[in-house]
Order: structure tokens, then C-alpha cells, then sequence
């Protein structure tokens, strides 16, 4: 709920928009977007060290879906609130970043069952 909640609201004014600004050639609201979803992963992480279980049954598949369908819905929700928009691209750093979170919790997952 909390990324939503700083998907949605703009952090600054709008003229202080990320959009307009780069690292080399990438503009800085992409990374944002990307690097966003890395919370998923640091969550399943943390959540395991703590021997916690996120699902009763079929745990890795639901999180991968809980994680998937954020990327649609964080960027689908921006077309109910007035100030944002809708932007097919960002939809598209989402998945990027939705796709990087799902394989560091994959390695978690594989790298934790050689342990045991």
C-alpha cells in the first residue's frame, strides 16, 4: 500500500518533476520506476530471514503474481487520480523492475533450499 500511496502522490511541486531529469541517458522518473519494485524483494528477503510465510500454500507463485500485477495496477491507477497520467512507458520500467525484484527473490528462494 505505501508504494502505491508514493506512486500516486507527487513528491515537490510539478515543476520539480523528475521527468526532466537524466543519469547519462536515462531519465531519473524510469529508474525510479524500476527501482521501485526492488522493495518486493527486500520484503520476501526479510520476510524469510524471519522465518516468516507470506502465503499458506503455493507461497512463491502468489507473491510473483502479488508482484507482477502491481507493476499494472501502480500504473492503471494513475489514470483515476486527476494530477497523473497514464504513461505506457512507465508501465514498461515497472515490469522491468517488477521482472528484477522477481529474480532476486527467485535466487533467495533457490539459494535458501540448498541450505536446508
Amino acid at each position: 500500500m505505501g508504494l502505491l500511496t508514493l506512486n500516486l502522490i507527487p513528491i515537490g511541486n510539478s515543476s520539480s518533476s523528475m521527468s526532466g531529469n537524466k543519469l547519462f541517458r536515462f531519465r531519473l522518473d524510469y529508474l525510479a520506476h524500476s527501482f521501485t519494485f526492488l522493495a518486493y524483494a527486500w520484503l520476501w528477503i526479510l520476510g524469510k530471514i524471519r522465518g516468516y510465510k507470506w502465503f499458506a500454500r503455493f507461497e512463491l507463485p502468489l507473491y510473483i503474481t502479488v508482484v507482477l500485477l502491481s507493476a499494472f495496477v501502480f500504473e492503471f491507477s494513475q489514470k483515476m487520480v486527476p494530477w497523473r497520467t497514464f504513461n505506457p512507458v512507465d508501465l514498461y520500467y515497472n515490469l522491468i523492475g517488477a521482472s528484477l525484484s522477481i529474480f532476486f527473490i527467485l535466487i533467495s528462494h533457490y539459494t535458501s533450499k540448498k541450505e536446508r
